[in-house]
């Protein structure tokens, strides 16, 4: 991962996406609550616990784009 996501290790990690949410849940977190938003939609909040599997996440998914992109470019 290029930046560190998190300032402190008690960050809660939020996020909007479903994949992100399904990849986190089946890591074994639960979502703590969900913040309702008026704009840009509602956001799932996991507990700090979380963070390291969200960066795992999060860098898996950068290395598949970019295998991907690589391909793509290939043809």
């Amino acid at each position: 991962m290029r930046a560190k996501p998190f300032t402190n290790s008690n960050q809660e990690v939020r996020t909007r996406s479903v994949p992100t949410a399904a990849a986190l849940i089946l890591a074994g977190h639960e979502p703590i609550r969900v913040i309702y938003r008026d704009h840009g939609g509602s956001l799932l909040a996991f507990s700090p616990a979380a963070q390291d599997d969200f960066i795992r996440y999060i860098s898996a998914k950068q290395r598949v784009d970019g295998l991907l992109e690589e391909a793509d470019g290939a043809r």
